[in-house]
């Protein structure tokens, strides 16, 4: 007869659930990754435009010139903070996530611990009827032949 496991539906459903947890998961890092990767260009970018602006100071600005490198540094300040914003937001998203997934991950272990532990039964109890059929044939063999006698 062969191995059933009767929580085997369940068994799916968590994994189903895990895998679905675990894309969600990696969906979200891709976002982190994809927010401080637009974090790190929009520094580079004030750095290489306040750059820029140290040049152009040092060879002459008008106060018209001025006041528009004093206002495009704060709309990229304000960018940064946005992007930064958002990475921690996204951040904080992937850390439940990741809970999420961790629990998902621990209730389907749970789930095939018990059914290692239901296999590993029903393997010695298979064992066990085996060597029992076997002692059995060698007892029938051996009472026949010490009645035969």
């Amino acid at each position: 007869m062969p191995f059933r496991f009767s929580l085997q539906a369940v068994l799916r459903l968590r994994s189903s659930f895990e895998r679905r947890e675990r894309q969600r998961l990696q969906m979200i890092t891709r976002e982190v990754v994809k927010a401080q990767e637009q974090r790190d260009q929009a520094k580079l970018d004030r750095a290489t435009a306040l750059s820029e602006f140290q040049e152009k100071l040092h060879q002459g600005m008008n106060s018209a010139e001025l006041q528009f490198e004093l206002s495009s540094d704060r709309a990229r300040l304000r960018r940064i903070a946005a992007l930064s914003d958002q990475f921690t937001k996204l951040e904080d998203l992937r850390r439940r996530q990741l809970e999420v997934f961790r629990k998902a991950q621990q209730q389907r272990k749970i789930l095939e611990n018990l059914r290692e532990r239901q296999l590993a039964a029903f393997h010695l109890i298979e064992t066990r009827r085996e060597q029992q059929q076997m002692d059995d044939r060698f007892l029938l063999s051996h009472a026949r032949d010490y009645s035969g006698s």
